[in-house]
């Protein structure tokens, strides 16, 4: 038997959905950093030893499958039309429910809560009158519905449906290995055995200021026992940011009022005056010690002596000339302003990742604070936060962490670092709110290098973004190296 899979891809998307994934298909949706028709074909092929994978995005297209089926007229041969809106959950369920397919003598619907998810044809003659249907002006998903022979699957979920799609698609936002988050439709609770880190993000949140508070979610029922602590918050069906992102959904408009939202919550944040000394103290610890700290715990892993083989390629990437170069910038940056000595209540890291957006209400929420457990631990440098969120949109975290990012080397034998994603418009927006808003723009991309070096001990286990994070500070240096 030849089995032939058509892959449907001009499923119609809900505003909602759109609004998360812009004009891209379902078949292009990000699941766990991989696309949902490469998740479609690794599990089918768990299911089924051989097939021909044909995939259908416009009904100009259902013309020449019409002669490919003709070609096949009389052969042994049966195909299923798969919607693309299904996500494959557990590929054993599934197969229970395809087990009859080379049974089937007449054309019949697989459904899931009633709804189609694919249609079944057992030979090449059915599925081209279905096909002549559809060029008529007929739908696919009408006509599979109305067929009358049903089978039952199970292990699959419609992201049509928007609470689906969203949980689907926010699965990593539980990835950070000292958490584990349990949710239901309502609520979400965050549990870790890392108890002080719970403890001060929970307690931040009611050391806030009150007009600051409806910036940020409630944490709620806070317990503790003697293995961790956890609290519950509000479940708002909303995407983080970083979702929008990387599927290249926001256009340049609403980046520009996202970034009047956002330099507003940064001009709500509390200031408090503080001497230079104090002030100093801070900055050196985010921007000097801190990365001086984790490149010296990064050259105890054993796994340091690799890392170290790979940027031999280059000197100008090697972790003492990188660093050289930071501080270097940093100094003539920092010794150019004339910055004003103040402390603000800030969130720490208000990254793409960490922030909840619905375009249509114009709803940003931030989760995931840095935590305080004591009021005093509340205040940071002014800085950090923007910092922070340059890293998001110049530096494009988001890309890495999604493993949207590949490197290359060159005819000149040096690595190329390749993100698909072309950002220089937004950068200039990005440029232009902070110094409107009174920040200097070189002094946060010269911050942003700091974070991107100082994360690399933390990413041990992936030596593909260890040499990505390497890369992109050499790049940022490079772009300051030629204004400064």
């Amino acid at each position: 038997m030849e089995l032939i899979i058509v892959y449907d891809d001009t499923c119609e998307k809900s505003e909602a959905i759109s609004d998360i994934i812009g004009d891209k298909r379902f078949s292009n949706i990000l699941i766990k950093n991989k696309c949902l028709e490469n998740y479609c074909k690794e599990n089918l092929s768990r299911i089924f030893s051989e097939f021909q994978w044909k995939k259908v995005c416009s009904i100009v297209e259902y013309s020449s499958i019409i002669l490919d089926m003709k070609k096949k007229i009389g052969t042994d041969t049966k195909i299923i039309h798969y919607f693309s809106n299904y996500f494959t959950s557990d590929s054993k369920k599934v197969s229970l429910s395809c087990c009859k397919l080379k049974d089937i003598d007449k054309p019949v619907r697989l459904i899931n809560n009633k709804s189609a998810v694919a249609g079944i044809f057992p030979d090449c003659a059915s599925y081209i009158e279905f096909c002549k249907k559809i060029i008529s002006g007929q739908k696919a998903i009408d006509i599979i519905s109305s067929l009358k022979g049903t089978i039952e699957i199970d292990g699959v979920i419609n992201l049509s449906i928007i609470e689906n799609f969203i949980q689907c698609i926010t699965e990593d936002f539980s990835s950070r290995y000292f958490n584990s988050l349990k949710e239901n439709e309502y609520t979400i609770t965050k549990s870790s055995s890392n108890k002080k880190k719970i403890e001060a993000e929970y307690k931040f949140y009611h050391f806030l200021p009150d007009d600051m508070k409806f910036w940020f979610v409630m944490p709620f029922n806070y317990e503790e026992t003697d293995d961790y602590a956890s609290y519950t918050m509000e479940r708002l069906h909303m995407t983080n940011l970083a979702i929008k992102w990387v599927h290249g959904s926001i256009d340049y408009g609403e980046f520009e009022n996202l970034m009047d939202k956002y330099f507003f919550f940064f001009k709500s944040r509390h200031k408090k005056e503080c001497s230079k000394t104090e002030y100093l103290r801070i900055a050196n610890y985010l921007y000097k010690d801190k990365i001086n700290d984790r490149i010296s715990d990064l050259k105890k892993f054993d796994e340091y002596e690799k890392i170290e083989t790979c940027l031999k390629i280059c000197d100008e990437i090697k972790l003492e000339n990188l660093l050289e170069r930071y501080f270097l910038l940093k100094n003539r940056i920092e010794s150019k302003n004339n910055y004003p000595y103040f402390f603000v209540i800030g969130h720490g890291d208000p990254c793409f990742a960490n922030a909840l957006y619905n375009r249509i209400t114009q709803t940003l929420k931030f989760v995931d604070p840095k935590g305080a457990l004591t009021e005093d631990e509340m205040w940071t440098h002014p800085y950090y936060d923007l910092v922070k969120l340059s890293h998001s949109i110049c530096g494009r975290y988001d890309f890495f962490n999604s493993a949207l990012f590949n490197i290359k080397i060159n005819s000149s034998f040096e690595y190329e670092l390749e993100i698909p994603f072309d950002n220089s418009k937004y950068i200039e927006i990005f440029k232009n709110k902070i110094e409107e808003n009174g920040f200097d723009y070189l002094t946060v991309r010269i911050y942003e290098v700091s974070l991107f070096l100082s994360m690399l001990p933390l990413h041990i286990d992936n030596p593909h973004r260890i040499l990505g994070f390497i890369l992109n500070a050499h790049n940022i240096l490079k772009e300051v190296e030629s204004i400064v």
